[in-house]
C-alpha cells in the first residue's frame, strides 16, 4: 500500500505539474522553466556574475551556461566580460528581458492562485510558512 502521507511524493507531484504548467505558459516566449529561474534571479540582481548566479540557484556551471546561452539567443540577456576578472562574465537583462518581467510575474502569480484555490488568507500564510520551513530543513540536510 502506498504511503499517502509522503511529503516527498506530494512535493514531487506539485513540482511535475508546475513544470508542465509553466512550460506551456512560457512556450510563447521561447523559454522554459529552466530559464525562468535565471530570469527571476536577474530581476532581483541584474548584472550578477555568472558563477554567482549559478551558485545562488544551486546549479552546476554547465546547466547555468546552457540556460544563459538560451536566454541570450532569445534576446533576454547579455553576457559581458567582468572588468575586474577577464575569466568571468556578468549577466545583464536586455530591454526585451526587462519587458518580460510583468508577464512572468503574472504567470507565476496565476499559478500560485491555482495552487492555493480554496485556501483562506490564514491558511495561505500557514502553507507558505510550512513550505519555507520544509525548504530550510531540506537545505540544512543536503
Amino acid at each position: 500500500m502506498k504511503d499517502k502521507k509522503s511529503v516527498g511524493r506530494i512535493i514531487s507531484c506539485i513540482h511535475r505539474f508546475t513544470h508542465i504548467h509553466l512550460n506551456i505558459e512560457l512556450e510563447r516566449y521561447k523559454i522554459g522553466i529552466g530559464q525562468l529561474h535565471f530570469l527571476m534571479k536577474l530581476y532581483n540582481k541584474d548584472g550578477i556574475n555568472q558563477e554567482t548566479l549559478a551558485n545562488d540557484l544551486k546549479t552546476d556551471k554547465a546547466t547555468s551556461a546552457r540556460a544563459i546561452k538560451k536566454l541570450e539567443k532569445e534576446g533576454y540577456v547579455l553576457r559581458k566580460k567582468d572588468s575586474s576578472d577577464n575569466r568571468a562574465y556578468k549577466i545583464y537583462l536586455t530591454k526585451k528581458g526587462k519587458e518580460l518581467k510583468p508577464k512572468i510575474k503574472k504567470i507565476t502569480r496565476n499559478w500560485t492562485k491555482i495552487l492555493t484555490d480554496g485556501f483562506d488568507e490564514k491558511e495561505k500564510e500557514m502553507l507558505f510558512s510550512f513550505l519555507e520551513k520544509i525548504a530550510r530543513n531540506a537545505e540544512i540536510n543536503k
